[in-house]
Parts: C-alpha cells; sequence; structure tokens
C-alpha cells in the first residue's frame, strides 16, 4: 500500500506530466506554406515567398530571419513587434520590412483569420527563420 504522504508527490508529477504533453499536442495557431523557394540572386543568397495564417488569438513568437523580410498583409488584423520599435497595428493592405537579424513577433488581434504574405531574401544554406536568442 503507498502512504499518502508519497502519493501527493507522485500526483503530482503525474499531472505535471499529463498537462505538459496536453500543451504540446495541441495544434499550432501559424499555418506556413511557401509559395516559391528559388536562387536568386545566386549563388550567395535564395529568395522565398511564404504565406502564413496565424488563427484568432495566435502569435508568431520572437524569432529572426538572416537577410530581409518584406511582408504585406492579405487579410485581417495584426500587431508587429520589432525590438527598438513601439509596437505597430497592422490591416489588410498594409506592408511591412524587417531589417536582417532583427528580433521581431507579430499577433493576431483580429477576431478572424489573419494572412500575411512575406518574401525573404537570405543567404544561401541558412534557414528562413531561428527562434530568438
Amino acid at each position: 500500500m503507498i502512504s499518502a504522504a508519497r502519493t501527493g508527490p507522485r500526483l503530482t508529477a503525474l499531472v505535471a506530466l499529463f498537462l505538459a504533453s496536453a500543451a504540446a499536442a495541441q495544434p499550432s495557431t501559424v499555418h506556413k506554406t511557401t509559395l516559391q523557394d528559388t536562387p536568386f540572386p545566386p549563388p550567395v543568397y535564395h529568395t522565398a515567398t511564404v504565406r502564413t495564417v496565424v488563427d484568432p488569438g495566435g502569435e508568431v513568437a520572437p524569432h529572426t530571419h538572416p537577410g530581409v523580410e518584406m511582408g504585406y498583409v492579405l487579410e485581417g488584423h495584426a500587431v508587429l513587434n520589432v525590438a527598438g520599435q513601439p509596437p505597430r497595428t497592422l490591416a489588410a493592405g498594409d506592408s511591412f520590412s524587417i531589417p536582417p537579424r532583427t528580433v521581431h513577433s507579430v499577433g493576431n488581434a483580429g477576431p478572424g483569420a489573419l494572412t500575411v504574405v512575406s518574401t525573404y531574401v537570405v543567404e544561401t544554406g541558412l534557414p528562413i527563420a531561428s527562434p530568438a536568442p
């Protein structure tokens, strides 16, 4: 028989493990689709165009790119956070540019989906995006 003193910590550990597993299993609120990826201008750079859809309440976590990002909001409302700048509200029809290696994030600030199309010009062989340090 297990004593009550030993059951509490075991139950707490089991609940924590269950909650961590459930959080990891939840679907992402950010959906990315690469529309184009081509070596341009070769051989040093490649250019990619990506459609990002952020579900209501979702956020693209802080990250950087090894090159410039030029984006256009197709639908929805967003708050763009760029290191060293005040938050910027964006809506359908707005565009933005992020300098290379600049930490930034974007959150869906509207009731519906946020859809952004971005073009990245990055060094060949490097990932398009990396989590912020």
